[in-house]
């Protein structure tokens, strides 16, 4: 299993989406929230350094004492999401941690609110770079968005909360299960600054949760179903072609692995890392 901290509004309507799975310990942190056994309401405070200053000690040791081996950190640029580097700090030698952080559309922040997705985004990745996470993705409302096209605004937020939780999963998933075939070898240990999506075979065309300049490392992940590994010719060609015909740059290493799925297609994700800090769209 895997733990999954969501702080914040974003943080938490994603770890509610990932509920579905039975891999995942939810634990829920924000303003105005019901306690439960693993929900935390928190006390609405005036600034981002107040949440950070006035985190409940309960809660700290309740993550210390519940933490999984491996946790998922979800959040955003919200004021809440002042208290991120305090738990951070705080949980950091029970659990190997890796950050999910929402970028918000650039029309939708301002004043503290771009200092704080300024702050975040950065440092997030500063402590990806020094090992102190195991990995940060960056994921773009703007370009999931894109993805998923004209949605009534009632079905808005789950389509896209939707589709974040169910890619994380998928490749999740895949990186715990024995592939039919793989290339994968050593990861590249530096590139820990990632963004996941979704691959169309057909065109040869990704659609990643975030543009990542000048990546080090693509990893393919194909969920294949039965009957197609056992009577499909052309699907090694297809894959490999694949591959191939997205590859940025000569030095980029390019991986792919083959999944049997009980699913009635073909499944197609990826995830690519870089070892540079990015940079926000202006």
């Amino acid at each position: 299993m895997q733990t999954v901290i969501g702080l914040g509004q974003a943080g938490c309507n994603i770890a509610d989406q990932l509920k579905q799975y039975p891999q995942y310990k939810i634990i829920k942190l924000d303003v105005g929230l019901r306690k439960t056994k693993t929900s935390f309401g928190l006390k609405r405070q005036t600034s981002p350094e107040l949440y950070e200053k006035k985190l409940p000690r309960g809660i700290i040791k309740y993550l210390q004492e519940e933490v999984m081996p491996e946790t998922l950190f979800i959040t955003s640029c919200g004021m809440v999401s002042g208290a991120s580097l305090s738990i951070l700090e705080k949980i950091k030698d029970y659990t190997n941690v890796s950050i999910m952080y929402i970028v918000p559309k650039p029309e939708e922040v301002s004043g503290d609110k771009k200092l704080q997705n300024n702050l975040l985004f950065n440092v997030f990745q500063e402590y990806a770079r020094s090992g102190l996470l195991k990995r940060v993705y960056l994921l773009d409302n703007q370009k999931i968005s894109d993805i998923i096209g004209p949605v009534p605004i009632m079905k808005y937020w789950d389509a896209l909360n939707n589709l974040i939780a169910s890619t994380y999963h998928m490749i999740n998933v895949f990186d715990h299960t024995p592939p039919v075939l793989t290339t994968i070898t050593n990861r590249i240990d530096t590139a820990r600054i990632s963004t996941i999506g979704l691959l169309d075979i057909e065109n040869d065309e990704e659609k990643t949760f975030f543009s990542l300049d000048i990546p080090r490392e693509k990893n393919y992940y194909y969920g294949v179903p039965k009957k197609q590994l056992e009577e499909d010719e052309n699907l090694m060609n297809i894959i490999q072609n694949n591959v191939k015909n997205i590859k940025e740059h000569d030095k980029m290493k390019t991986t792919y692995s083959v999944y049997s799925t009980e699913y009635d297609k073909l499944l197609a994700y990826c995830e690519k890392s870089s070892t540079l800090i990015q940079k926000l769209a202006s």
